[in-house]
């Protein structure tokens, strides 16, 4: 787990333009034991990710700024974050946006919205070693 190596423990940050949506899952996660931080664009989500290398991102993908698939991007093409295991969350469930998340390298997808207990048992599963479905 190396490539982890730097990485805050148990620290998720959520990504997504919707405070209601970050405010549940901080407060459930919280209720778990995890540290949450936020972010409410891609813009933020990317300099967080550099100040506190989270354990794991819950990321959605329609947000202002820049969006999901450009933090995606951007992550899995910078080497001290690559690794940082990643759930896209999306509205759109459409075959084609779901292949274009995964392409841009998303470790897992969940339809929008998405149970708070989904969310968790989906990051719990990355944090324990769960990779892309292509990897």
């Amino acid at each position: 787990m190396s490539s982890l190596a730097g990485t805050a423990a148990g620290h998720i940050l959520v990504v997504d333009d919707h405070p209601d949506t970050r405010i549940i899952l901080r407060h459930y996660f919280e209720a778990k034991g995890f540290t949450v931080r936020e972010a409410h664009d891609g813009i933020e989500a990317l300099a967080e990710m550099r100040a506190s290398r989270p354990a794991a991102v819950v990321l959605d993908i329609q947000m202002p700024h820049l969006d999901g698939i450009g933090v995606l991007k951007a992550v899995r093409s910078d080497e001290l974050l690559r690794e940082i295991p990643i759930l896209a969350l999306s509205a759109h469930a459409l075959s084609d946006e779901v292949q274009r998340i995964r392409d841009a390298g998303a470790d897992r997808y969940l339809a929008k919205p998405a149970d708070p207990k989904s969310v968790l048992a989906t990051i719990r599963e990355l944090l324990d070693g769960g990779k892309r479905p292509d990897s």
